[in-house]
């Protein structure tokens, strides 16, 4: 061997590595999982049809109960956050309504008591009269008042200030009776919906849903506070 010959085997021997003539020994990593594969295949070689159906069968059951809780879980939240809004609704008919309706009954009542107050200049003008004068001898502002008295008269026969305030009232008590039906309604869906979280299975589910318990309804301070009936 000459000198060129043993110079390049010096070389082969430093930069073999570097040069793709030593073959990297497998990592422990890529031994263990070569080797775990191999334990796996030959475990599940050995079982029988019944076995591996018996599994298979397990693996789709656990698919299909998670599904199944997963979606009624998401049914159950829903008809709680439905029930929620239905109070909050209501509660904002109630703040919206009942102002409106007390601002008609005061205006009709203030509007009544003109009446009575025509109805009272009215029958002064008349008692001031001689009992000799005709109606057509009146003043003409006691003939505006009487007008007025007249117009109103036929419009409205039946003074109806209790029925207004009826009215009133009823709206008040229909109002109040639906959110206490409808918090009632949200109860029940939110403590069916929570017990379905804390209870076996669903418990177990739901460490891998996440879903969240839901608090009993607590209007905002504003909506609680029914508005004051003058």
């Amino acid at each position: 061997m000459n000198d060129r010959d043993q110079i390049n085997e010096i070389l082969k021997k430093v930069y073999a590595t570097e040069l793709g003539l030593i073959e990297k020994a497998p990592s422990i990593a890529l031994k263990n999982k070569h080797g775990l594969s191999r334990i796996y295949a030959a475990l599940w070689s050995k079982q029988s049809a019944a076995i591996k159906t018996a599994i298979f069968a397990l693996i789709m059951a656990a698919i299909s109960a998670a599904v199944y809780y997963y979606n009624s879980f998401t049914i159950n939240y829903f008809n709680v956050v439905m029930e929620r809004a239905q109070i909050e609704a209501q509660l904002q008919r109630r703040n919206d309504l009942i102002p409106n309706l007390v601002a008609t009954a005061s205006k009709y009542m203030n509007y009544e008591q003109n009446v009575f107050t025509h109805v009272s200049d009215v029958r002064a003008a008349v008692k001031s009269l001689d009992k000799t004068i005709e109606l057509k001898g009146l003043k003409a502002d006691d003939l505006s008042v009487l007008s007025k008295f007249q117009a109103v008269a036929e419009a409205y026969p039946i003074l109806k200030s209790s029925e207004a305030y009826t009215l009133l009232l009823k709206e008040l008590s229909d109002t109040e009776t639906k959110i206490v039906e409808m918090r009632i309604a949200y109860n029940k869906e939110s403590s069916y919906y929570n017990s379905r979280l804390k209870m076996f299975p669903g418990n177990i589910f739901n460490l891998l849903f996440k879903f969240k318990q839901m608090p009993v309804f607590e209007s905002v301070v504003k909506a609680k506070i029914t508005p004051g009936v003058k």
